[in-house]
């Protein structure tokens, strides 16, 4: 079914921290002493709701100050295991030397323009992309993401012809709602965009996939003890 999305109820875009302080109630062991934690992300399939989980923990623990890195995906496990992160959340599996929980299911979705063609199908399948102009952003890991989520949908070794724009995700919907083409983007992004467009499911094995929260010790401690159990608690 489609979506409609409008900017009047755009949520802001997500801060590059959470900083300490942000709420009235302490949690966890009390102390009025800050602490900090490193949280990797990968692009906006994980950077908008994770922003929204961050903001909602730093209200129950506000002496700690979180940092946020959005990373492409092959970067976040190897900045982990460096101990560079202190917990990691992108799609996956599990991974060896890691422990992970899943924190929620996303799902490849396509922005289209109001009235578009597609708007009138039934269902959108990955083939019914091959004649669309496509557009990535080239900025902020757009390829990257691009690439992920055409892989969730098309078979191993498949490819969709696109073209790179060298804007942001922002201004790339911005486009896309002015009728240049369609995009690739994740459910958990859909409440976030800005611009007025169209968003529908595509339909294909694999379209719907897990995001899960990494981090290396099997007992890991307060702050990120109390944080995993916020991400995972749902």
């Amino acid at each position: 079914m489609a979506q409609h999305v409008t900017g009047e109820s755009r949520i802001p875009n997500p801060m590059e921290s959470v900083p300490a302080g942000s709420g009235t109630i302490t949690a966890g062991k009390g102390s009025p002493e800050p602490h900090d934690l490193s949280v990797g992300c990968f692009a906006s399939i994980c950077r908008d709701r994770l922003a929204d989980e961050l903001l909602e923990f730093s209200r129950v623990c506000p002496t700690v100050d979180i940092g946020v890195h959005e990373m492409g995906r092959g970067a976040l496990l190897a900045s982990l295991r460096r101990g560079d992160l202190s917990l990691a959340v992108l799609p996956g599996d599990d991974e060896p030397g890691t422990r992970s929980q899943e924190v929620w299911h996303d799902r490849v979705m396509l922005a289209v323009p109001h009235g578009h063609a597609l708007t009138a199908k039934p269902a959108v399948l990955p083939a019914d992309l091959r004649d669309q102009p496509l557009l990535v952003s080239r900025q902020q890991y757009g390829t990257d993401m691009h690439r992920f989520l055409a892989g969730k949908i098309l078979p191993a070794g498949a490819a969709l012809d696109a073209t790179i724009v060298d804007v942001g995700p922002a201004r790339l919907v911005e486009r896309v709602a002015a009728g240049a083409g369609v995009t690739l983007i994740c459910e958990s992004h859909v409440a976030h965009l800005a611009a007025d467009v169209t968003v529908m499911p595509i339909f294909a094995h694999g379209a719907r996939f897990p995001v899960r929260a990494y981090w290396i010790d099997a007992e890991p401690q307060w702050p990120l003890s109390a944080l995993i159990g916020s991400l995972t608690h749902r």
